[in-house]
């Protein structure tokens, strides 16, 4: 039998559900291709929040997502290719590539791991502009907008769909990974790197698996990316790109594995966007959000809600008991 928070619960999430299917028809395409970005830099996010389940925080994000762009945009251009048949092999280039540096990186420690991310982030990105076959500093050649039939991913409501699409298979795919046998191994090397070994998990092979998984994901975001800017320039992939994603998870809530990172992605992308005064500020006012945030809101946004915000709603409005509870993952590293 059916309780009255279970049905307050479907309720909540058919109604949410609606509203992200009809924001491109309640917002004009300025609005919208804001909501793009926030679901390209949230999967970035959600890359991140993955590996550091492990313990590992990585500065490469930018680097694999570049990666999977430019796999993407040369196969188009040079190769004649698909954009759907590039998305498989934009991921396992950003993992056979993975593969053979983190083989030297991962079984080292994670600080060794963490230089080897900044080394990696600026390397890949002056590849892209040095090396003449992928274009130089100026980028890629533009690319053909995707097209499924006659239905072509041209406009930005056409774009806002297929960004959902990933995002949807980026969240049920770490979803189930989270949860399954091999998601409990990465819990505890997260909490304890010498107490999984303890108990006989192979600490390297576990977070080799998960570095290239996010890998993975990093170039289908890549992918996506070029959908939507049709042309890939080296400055996009550089490491002050990484260090933002950080910023999505650390902002949005780094206990909350799937909803922080698109919480912190969300309020990055329309904060200084709707604060700006001139482009050159850009920087300052994200600064400024960053650090009240982490002074103000040390376990992020979400926890904030969680903590106070949602006890303050109890007291006022019962059924919020039942909204937001099942969205938290245990902290890890």
């Amino acid at each position: 039998m059916k309780t009255g928070t279970d049905i307050t619960k479907k309720l909540v999430f058919a109604v949410a559900v609606a509203v992200v299917l009809a924001l491109p028809w309640m917002t004009g395409p300025y609005t919208t291709q804001l909501f793009i970005l926030t679901m390209t830099y949230g999967m970035l996010g959600l890359s991140f929040a993955f590996t550091i389940r492990v313990g590992l925080p990585r500065f490469d994000s930018a680097a694999w997502w570049g990666v999977g762009a430019y796999t993407t945009a040369i196969l188009m251009t040079k190769a004649d290719m698909s954009f759907w048949l590039t998305l498989p092999i934009a991921g396992i280039v950003s993992m056979a590539v993975g593969f053979l540096i983190y083989r030297i990186a991962i079984p080292r420690g994670m600080m060794v791991f963490l230089m080897f991310g900044m080394v990696i982030a600026l390397a890949i990105q002056q590849l892209f502009g040095s090396v003449e076959f992928f274009g130089g500093w100026g980028g890629t050649e533009v690319i053909e907008a995707p097209a499924i039939g006659g239905l072509v991913f041209d406009g930005k409501r056409e774009l806002y769909y297929l960004g959902l699409g990933f995002l949807g298979f980026n969240l049920i795919c770490y979803y189930a990974l989270m949860r399954s046998r091999i998601g409990r191994s990465w819990n505890a090397i997260g909490q304890s790197v010498k107490l999984a070994s303890s108990v006989g998990i192979n600490v390297v092979r576990y977070r080799m698996a998960n570095v290239l998984i996010s890998n993975f994901f990093l170039a289908l975001t890549g992918s996506f990316y070029m959908a939507f800017s049709l042309v890939a320039v080296p400055a996009t992939f550089g490491l002050d790109k990484s260090l933002n994603v950080i910023m999505y998870v650390i902002i949005g809530g780094i206990a909350y594995s799937l909803l922080g990172p698109l919480v912190g992605a969300l309020i990055l992308a329309f904060v200084p966007e709707y604060m700006r005064v001139a482009a050159e500020y850009e920087s300052i006012i994200t600064a400024v959000v960053i650090i009240l945030v982490v002074i103000f809101l040390p376990e992020g946004v979400l926890g904030w809600v969680s903590g106070r915000a949602r006890p303050w709603l109890l007291r006022r409005r019962p059924w919020v008991r039942s909204v937001g509870s099942k969205n938290k993952e245990p902290e890890s590293g």
